[in-house]
């Protein structure tokens, strides 16, 4: 049996990785192959299909428009693939915990606001660097930015005060409420303040690697005073 790595654990490490890939990227990088090489040892199994629809998205958009527009497809899949994958895990997460009404679409709407803000933020801001690689997506309008962030503050807001309340009536599903936290701060941070999108993708990219890291139980210590 393996175990998990806890929410803040996870969390923690992944922006500390992305800390330091904004001053010391080789080391990220080589922090990010090894959480990579974890999980794909200790997967069940392997596929490249996912990988085929982005690819060929970039390639076309390397061919109409260039790089910049290729790795701007990229990070719009990456993105997609993440908030899809951690709202995937928080119904999980309130399934297992026995509050099956968390686990609805309509419950985790607010899971996909911040990602989608994180998006807005960085196509406004349009274009960035990448890892020395030129990233571009096309630029949205003022309006359209301060709408996605006004809907994404208020349902975080609103699912923010739903979990409270649960925690005053001593009926606080703990596992998806910090994983949905997590979610949150780290699509902010990530993206939302568009400090560096390259320190942000390394953190979501460690975020789920550690996610997927699975930890070894300790073994069973023999006992002393075990009658044979």
């Amino acid at each position: 049996m393996h175990g998990r790595i806890p929410n803040h654990v996870a969390g923690l490490a992944a922006l500390a990785i992305g800390g330091v890939s904004a001053i010391a990227a080789p080391l990220a990088l080589f922090v990010l192959a090894l959480l990579g090489a974890n999980a794909l040892v200790n997967a069940r199994r392997a596929s490249i299909a996912p990988l085929v629809g982005p690819v060929l998205g970039a390639l076309v958009a390397y061919s109409f428009v260039g790089a910049a527009a290729a790795i701007g497809v990229l990070l719009v899949w990456r993105v997609f693939a993440d908030a899809r994958w951690s709202t995937e895990r928080a119904r999980d997460l309130a399934m297992s915990a026995g509050h099956p009404a968390e686990a609805k679409q309509r419950a985790l709407a607010h899971a996909w606001a911040t990602p989608l803000y994180g998006l807005a933020l960085v196509a406004f801001t349009a274009p960035h660097m990448v890892a020395g690689f030129p990233l571009d997506l096309p630029h949205l309008p003022l309006w359209v930015l301060l709408a996605t962030g006004a809907l994404a503050a208020l349902l975080v807001f609103d699912w923010a005060l739903r979990r409270a309340a649960d925690w005053r009536l001593g009926d606080l599903a703990a596992a998806p409420a910090s994983h949905l936290l997590w979610h949150h701060v780290l699509f902010v941070l990530a993206f939302g303040l568009t400090i560096d999108v390259s320190a942000g993708i390394v953190a979501m990219a460690a975020w789920r690697l550690l996610h997927a890291a699975p930890l070894p139980s300790p073994r069973p210590q023999a006992s002393l005073t075990a009658v044979p």
